[in-house]
């Protein structure tokens, strides 16, 4: 035991080594403990969060609980760790009940928000803008057939989207099971995101061919994807919401959510699926994104509210968009125009 103060302030800054729980015994990770007052080992505070960061939910639901005296180690969440080690990161939540579960995915680091910021804009420019600009200047600026038109639009329509979608189901069906839901091993066993996705894409394609394959095209079936994609996106996260809400149990696996089992928020699943397969965050993030949905009430109620957000506007807009585009009292070129310009403001 130190003698004097002086030397238990300069004992009290030499960290103790420990394994971290969440490693294997092959791959023990070090973790620093301070040495206390009283000489025994205690481990360390998290550094406090940068309010400016953080939103007023996030601070509330922490500052309401308890100080805790361990905390997790962000970087078991990599793929390599993940492989490694020994323990689940909600086995290791449920082991630890007193902590407030962390997501161990940030934007704040790396290329990843330029990425997504870069896909947006992408995807933005050639579902939204193309079609109303190449339409409207060929149509009245050229005077070229409409058939003409909608095949060079059905041709390039929806490119960045299909390569998108073909990537992550690429991911779901690799070998390793790093991106796949939680409680799978099949390899063809797909996240709900996939399934909501596979809905849109086959609706619109679907009414792009129809509307575009007379020689005189249907310019009115060629206005309804837009509103197709509101309906799938207001039924798809409607769809689990509602089973939320009722306590219904699920029908069938909604992503990590297995038959049988209680359905969470519609949010919950939209979030789960896009950062663990699209963002490369994988099933640590669906495991702390469980335990932190389990642990937290203010959580659960903030993607209950998101849902309903999501939920009920898009199909309150898509109703309006539906009977402009099939009226007759709207000409067929203004409805072109409305349903394809509300979408992309």
């Amino acid at each position: 035991m130190p003698e004097s103060l002086s030397q238990l302030r300069t004992a009290e800054s030499k960290p103790v080594e420990a394994a971290s729980p969440l490693a294997s015994p092959s791959s023990q990770r070090q973790v620093a403990f301070r040495i206390d007052s009283n000489g025994s080992a205690t481990s360390p505070r998290p550094q406090p969060r940068d309010r400016r960061r953080s939103s007023s939910f996030f601070r509330n639901d922490v500052e309401e609980r308890p100080e805790a005296d361990v905390y997790y180690d962000s970087r078991a969440a990599t793929k390599r760790e993940w492989r490694r080690r020994a323990t689940t990161l909600d086995e290791y939540y449920r082991d630890n009940p007193e902590l407030l579960p962390q997501l161990p995915f940030t934007w704040h680091h790396g290329l990843r928000r330029w990425k997504l910021i870069g896909l947006i804009s992408i995807m933005w420019i050639d579902a939204c803008v193309l079609p109303i600009a190449l339409y409207y200047s060929m149509n009245y600026g050229g005077n070229i057939q409409g058939w003409i038109i909608f095949a060079i639009v059905t041709t390039i329509w929806g490119g960045p989207t299909y390569l998108e979608f073909a990537m992550r189901t690429f991911k779901l069906i690799k070998k390793e099971r790093f991106y796949r839901p939680l409680g799978t091993q099949r390899r063809w066993c797909f996240d709900y995101l996939t399934r909501v996705s596979t809905l849109s894409i086959f609706t619109v394609t679907a009414l792009f061919i129809i509307g575009a394959a007379p020689h005189i095209v249907w310019l009115r079936v060629l206005s309804m994807p837009m509103p197709a994609l509101l309906y799938c996106l207001g039924l798809g996260l409607g769809f689990p919401t509602l089973y939320n809400v009722r306590g219904w149990k699920a029908p069938f696996r909604i992503s990590s959510t297995a038959k049988g089992e209680p359905v969470r928020a519609g949010v919950y699943y939209f979030i789960e699926d896009t950062v663990a397969v699209n963002a490369n965050a994988g099933r640590p993030y669906r495991e702390a994104l469980a335990a932190r949905y389990e642990a937290s009430p203010k959580f659960r109620q903030m993607l209950h509210r998101q849902s309903l957000f999501w939920a009920v506007p898009p199909l309150v807009l898509a109703v309006p968009l539906t009977v402009i585009a099939c009226i007759h009292a709207v000409p067929a070129s203004i409805a072109y125009g409305i349903c394809e310009s509300l979408l992309s403001s």
